[in-house]
């Protein structure tokens, strides 16, 4: 089951706090949207939320690790991903045998869904922009 809400930067900010609350480990957070749409800012949130340190775009990096109050959380942007040996060159399957892991990842889309671990929760977040401060989220757990 799914849902749809707009939000702006504020209301965005609580939903993730709340969404943080819910999520169990060992899971994949999938987000998808344009540029901009706001995905980075829900990884901050989030971060955020766990009394992480700040996160940067790892857009040129790739891959990220943040500690929390709850562990430690993976961020992977794959908008750079030019093929499925980038995802091997930042050992981003062996993140997958982490018993309590807890994973999200910037431009799901560019990898078929099916290929995310089953005996992990997923979560898909799309954000869309609706106006310069109001975006569109829609989430559903796969």
């Amino acid at each position: 089951m799914g849902s749809e809400v707009e939000v702006d930067l504020a209301a965005l900010k609580c939903w993730v706090d709340e969404f943080v609350q819910n999520v169990q480990r060992p899971s994949c957070v999938l987000l998808v949207g344009a540029m901009g749409a706001g995905k980075t800012q829900f990884v901050k949130f989030f971060i955020e939320a766990l009394n992480g340190e700040v996160p940067a775009s790892p857009t040129f990096a790739i891959h990220h690790r943040y500690q929390t109050d709850l562990g430690d959380v993976d961020h992977v942007d794959l908008y750079r991903l030019e093929d499925e040996a980038d995802l091997e060159s930042v050992g981003f399957w062996d993140l997958f045998a982490q018993q309590q892991g807890l994973l999200l990842v910037e431009w799901a889309e560019l990898l078929n869904f099916k290929s995310y671990p089953k005996h992990w929760e997923r979560h898909l977040i799309e954000l869309t922009a609706v106006s310069e401060t109001h975006r569109k989220l829609s989430y559903r757990k796969l």
